[in-house]
């Protein structure tokens, strides 16, 4: 199943298009007959079952690992980020919302390890 997520946001994404997609995933898993969607592979179909408190901000559809995260009792926080890109944490220092979204990661992280 395609997700229209990375599809709908092509054109505000420079990091990541179909293409890019496609292109890793045939990189990463070499053999053509593998099913992305395997929860072997997937962590939108794995068992999340004993994952550490996770936090995930997202560019694209990372609402799904977020709803899977909850489904399985797993400590965790989504944030959306419709303006970023892909790989946003490489807007570092470059764009406010990325380093409002650092910053969110550093507090929930020195908050479920204590320090």
């Amino acid at each position: 199943m395609q997700n229209p997520s990375v599809d709908e946001n092509e054109d505000n994404d420079k990091m990541l298009s179909r293409a890019t997609l496609e292109l890793f995933r045939s990189a990463w898993l070499q053999d053509p007959a593998v099913n992305f969607a395997d929860p072997q592979i997937s962590l939108v179909n794995a068992d999340l079952t004993g994952l550490p408190p996770t936090t995930v901000h997202f560019a694209d559809d990372g609402a799904a690992l977020g709803r899977r995260l909850a489904d399985f009792g797993i400590t965790s926080e989504v944030h959306p980020l419709p303006e970023g890109q892909h790989s946003f944490i490489l807007s570092a220092g470059r764009a406010p919302e990325t380093d409002q979204a650092i910053q969110q990661m550093g507090q929930w992280l020195r908050q479920h390890l204590g320090a």
